[in-house]
């Protein structure tokens, strides 16, 4: 017993033992069965890491004849290199493990301290911060900052914090009044006898819009038909059309019926609402309207949508000088008074004419000239890019089923670094060995004497009843085994 006893329960227990004879033997874990559960609690066991890390280190350091003259030097020259120092065979600079510029564990550190869950996919500084807490080589700096930017988690997941990319490009002024238009919907209003949705139509010249009411439930053919109330017997049928990608404009029915009136239909790309922005204002300014004179029974919004629109085309536009009715009509618009014979002048129809010609080509200069203060504006916030097609690039090909565009304005996108990425599966174009898009109901059948064979009409979910196509009713059965057609 040549052991101080330091502690007062030391002294406590030895007190209780010198009561008794006993010797103390050694026993190994394996022939002591008698022991109990507290004798062999999990917490009191000595446990000692082990590297793997250093023992790879090492191994590799023994193979580099670049890092075994350095090594050399180290210990020849302590003088010279007085911030390193050998321990175990391996080097420290200033405390931390030291490695080559060419060890491959570079890489496996990087992943570690930056990937990791600890890593946490930070940024260049913090990953660099913490790696260069525990190790270090030449180059470090660099590295950390080309394996951050190539990190293809980090360029899916993370938001830019860049200015968007691409400059402005305004659309092209129109020619004339009512021939290149916009179009909107307003959605999510109380209902007014069944009609929640407003129709918002701009003519992108005159800037002179007309508002429509539809119910909740609007079908491509339902906006059809009030587009030529609205539209085309007044204006006749535009050039093109600037709209969002609403289901309605993509829908076939809507497309094909443009496509054969020989109107061009301009959407706005994917995730950019700034393409139809002229509509987007005057939906505010619709909205703010409406809100103004029925904050108390918003329900009775219809009844006021026809002086909306009569106030926005008589005010005057910022952009132009002139109201839309001016632009149009050549003329301002009429007064809401008493009329009085003989306050008004007749003008010769020749004078009438050169002078509305005059006006429009103001007008087409004024729009030019907002354009570019509109543009300078906007670029002040924006960086021009270029993304250069090359070897690395690829178009993206979806299956027909899918409801994803393809095309993306220049700001969605970013430049992506390092020279490999993990391939990543296409989207399926079925699930469980079923066709992604389903058929709801057949709605007529005939028979096709050019292709001899039986088709039927088949209304597709998700789709408007105006979509229905003629299919191959052999192609139906093949396709879609548990679409029973003999009990339609």
């Amino acid at each position: 017993m040549t052991q101080f006893i330091q502690t007062p329960e030391q002294q406590f227990y030895l007190a209780k033992l010198l009561g008794y004879s006993y010797n103390i033997v050694y026993k190994p874990g394996a022939q002591n069965r008698v022991a109990d559960a507290l004798s062999r609690i999990h917490c009191l066991a000595l446990s000692i890491p082990h590297m793997e890390f250093i023992s790879k280190l090492k191994e590799q350091l023994i193979k580099d004849q670049e890092f075994q003259q350095f090594l050399t030097k180290v210990q020849d020259q302590p003088n010279d290199y007085k911030n390193f120092q050998v321990l175990n065979d391996l080097v420290f600079f200033k405390g931390k493990l030291f490695l080559p510029s060419g060890s491959p564990l570079k890489q496996t550190l990087l992943e570690e301290f930056h990937a990791s869950l600890i890593g946490g996919h930070s940024g260049i500084h913090r990953t660099f911060g913490r790696l260069q807490e525990n190790v270090f080589w030449f180059g470090m700096r660099k590295d950390v900052e080309d394996f951050v930017k190539a990190c293809v988690v980090c360029q899916q997941t993370k938001s830019a914090t860049h200015a968007p990319y691409g400059l402005l490009q305004p659309l092209p002024i129109p020619e004339k009044v009512w021939e290149d238009i916009s179009m909107d919907f307003i959605v999510g209003l109380p209902s007014f006898q069944t009609h929640t949705v407003i129709l918002v139509v701009v003519d992108r010249l005159s800037k002179a819009a007309h508002f429509g009411m539809l119910s909740t439930h609007y079908t491509a053919a339902r906006v059809a038909e009030l587009f030529a109330i609205m539209v085309c017997k007044l204006h006749g049928m535009p050039r093109s059309i600037v709209s969002d990608r609403d289901p309605v404009f993509l829908s076939h029915f809507w497309q094909e019926l443009f496509r054969l009136s020989g109107t061009k239909l301009r959407m706005s790309t994917a995730y950019h609402p700034q393409s139809d922005g002229q509509t987007e204002i005057v939906n505010k300014i619709l909205q703010q309207y409406l809100r103004c004179f029925v904050h108390n029974k918003p329900k009775q919004w219809g009844l006021y949508l026809h002086w909306a629109e009569w106030h926005y085309n008589s005010a005057t536009h910022t952009t132009t000088g002139l109201s839309p009715f001016q632009v149009v009509y050549g003329r301002p618009p009429p007064a809401l008074t008493n009329y009085v014979p003989g306050s008004t002048q007749l003008q010769a129809v020749e004078a009438t004419l050169l002078d509305r010609d005059t006006m429009l080509q103001e007008l087409k200069n004024k729009l030019l000239k907002a354009q570019v203060v509109m543009k300078e504006i906007a670029d002040q916030s924006r960086i021009p890019h270029k993304f250069v097609v090359g070897e690395v690039a690829f178009e993206l090909e979806l299956p027909p089923t899918s409801k994803i565009h393809p095309m993306f304005h220049v700001s969605q996108l970013k430049p992506c670094f390092g020279d490999v990425n993990p391939i990543m599966d296409l989207p399926a174009e079925a699930v469980d060995n079923q066709p992604l898009i389903q058929p709801l109901s057949m709605m007529d059948w005939k028979w096709h004497d050019e292709s001899q064979e039986w088709q039927v009409l088949i209304q597709w979910e998700g789709l408007f009843p105006e979509d229905s196509t003629w299919e191959s009713y052999q192609d139906i059965v093949m396709t879609y085994p548990n679409f029973h057609l003999e009990d339609k």
